[in-house]
């Protein structure tokens, strides 16, 4: 077969150069069938085959079992004698059997006697595969890095066009509809940069290679307002283009939570300033007093500092109350007692600060139940406190107990000032207070405070209410 071989080639002096010389094209030579009949220095050498180990026998040994059993070479030979070439990418298995990346040209030849052959060329494009898999797989993990921040990326061109964006940007952008197919940043921010100086900010980067951080916007999406906190840096491509990358963090609810600080603060500051106001006025007011010997205005104004310092020690440990709760340190002390006792003892403390007031408890709470007897207490006077409170002058209140196998359940009901429909969502959040209520004492933490009790007893809260006829207040926990 080898002499074949030769004398195919005799005639032919560059083709034998290039079967015997070259180092980078593996050659081997095959008749109509498929049958080995030469191979090159450079074959050997890559592939670790001798002509004694190969010649003579099926080309299918140079494939894989998977491109085997999927009929590859016999395509290969068919498209090589039908089409006088044929090409492709696939593995090749050396004489070791270890695979490599290769890319092979099949060609059809003819010698002067007529005979056909096939000349297969072969390159090993294994350490070029082998990194381009890299690359991509690297690309990949770029990419999902890219779209799992939830930030907003995107690269800028020094025309400030979109080059490139990650998820969270089609999310931010959704709404808005550009009048071209290339996105121009400045065009979609000119809306909400009402004095440019996002977009002149990012020109300066852009010319003097010099970031900026922290320029706040607010921007509408979704018919809601956010605020965002961009920050923006240059960055150098391999063509030389400067292009810039942005961020844009969205800093809604840290803003959010600043406002509602300084809102509690204020809040607070002013609340506090009342009772404070009046103490220092009531103590002015005993020195003079006693100056005059003036026994009753004495006693009046120190039952005023009495009453003054009381409301002090309630909004005070209100407020602790809620830190404590707020940082999850509310801690129950579970007991065992008789329901009904624990009502009574609630009604009557009310009974003797609001002695002008009826309290009339409904239903029969002779049951025992396991829960903090004192913070229950804490809720159910809160209730009734808060049903004398907003009464309007009407001075019946009712407490009505209800349970069953599973729950046992409490209701506060006035006669009062009622609730707004659109506000009574919100009436067991903190610091809130209902707009008709706002000049009556208090803080807004007292059915906060229900509620996290309860919540911790693994009960609900809730309330029903109607503007001028009064509300009633429930909460229910399981037995």
């Amino acid at each position: 077969m080898l002499k074949t071989a030769n004398s195919l080639f005799l005639s032919f002096d560059y083709f034998e150069a290039l079967f015997h010389k070259t180092e980078e094209n593996h050659i081997l030579l095959m008749d109509d069938e498929g049958i080995i009949l030469d191979i090159n220095d450079s074959f050997t050498t890559c592939f670790g085959y001798a002509p004694s180990d190969i010649i003579g026998k099926y080309v299918g040994i140079l494939f894989t079992e998977e491109d085997q059993r999927q009929g590859k070479p016999e395509n290969e030979i068919r498209n090589a004698l039908s089409k006088d070439q044929a090409s492709d990418n696939n593995y090749l298995v050396s004489k070791d059997k270890t695979i490599s990346w290769v890319s092979g040209e099949s060609v059809r030849v003819e010698n002067s006697d007529g005979k056909v052959s096939i000349l297969k060329i072969i390159q090993d494009i294994h350490q070029q595969k082998k990194s381009e898999i890299a690359l991509d797989r690297l690309h990949q993990f770029n990419e999902n890095i890219l779209t799992s921040i939830e930030d907003i990326v995107i690269v800028l061109d020094e025309n400030m066009n979109v080059v490139k964006t990650n998820r969270a940007f089609s999310a931010l952008f959704k709404d808005i509809k550009p009048a071209a197919e290339t996105i121009n940043f400045a065009y979609l921010i000119r809306p909400y940069d009402a004095f440019e100086e996002v977009e002149k900010n990012i020109q300066k980067v852009i010319s003097s290679g010099m970031g900026f951080s922290n320029i706040s916007i607010e921007i509408e999406t979704g018919g809601d307002k956010r605020v965002f906190d961009i920050n923006c840096s240059p960055m150098q491509n391999t063509g030389g283009e400067n292009n810039v990358l942005l961020v844009i963090h969205d800093i809604t609810v840290h803003k959010q939570v600043e406002r509602e600080r300084e809102d509690v603060i204020g809040f607070v500051a002013h609340e506090l300033r009342n009772p404070l106001a009046n103490l220092v006025l009531c103590n002015d007011l005993m020195v003079e007093a006693i100056k005059e010997n003036n026994q009753e205005e004495l006693n009046d104004m120190l039952q005023r500092s009495k009453n003054n310092v009381s409301r002090l020690n309630k909004m005070i440990a209100e407020l602790y109350d809620a830190t404590r709760i707020n940082s999850g340190n509310l801690k129950l002390d579970i007991s065992s007692f008789n329901f009904r006792d624990m009502i009574k003892e609630a009604t009557d403390t009310i009974e003797v600060l609001q002695p002008a007031y009826n309290i009339v408890v409904k239903g029969d709470g002779n049951i025992e139940v396991r829960g903090d007897k004192y913070r229950l207490i804490q809720v159910i006077t809160n209730y009734l406190s808060n049903g004398i409170k907003y009464s309007n002058g009407k001075t019946d209140v009712v407490l009505t107990i209800q349970y069953d196998n599973e729950k046992i359940t409490v209701s506060v009901k006035d006669e009062g000032l009622g609730i707004s429909p659109k506000q009574l969502p919100f009436i067991f959040e903190r610091f809130f207070r209902a707009e008709k209520t706002k000049n009556l004492e208090g803080i807004g933490l007292g059915l906060y405070l229900c509620r996290q009790i309860i919540h911790a007893h693994k009960g609900h809260v809730w309330a029903e209410s109607e503007e001028g006829k009064g509300s009633i207040f429930y909460f229910s926990i399981p037995l």
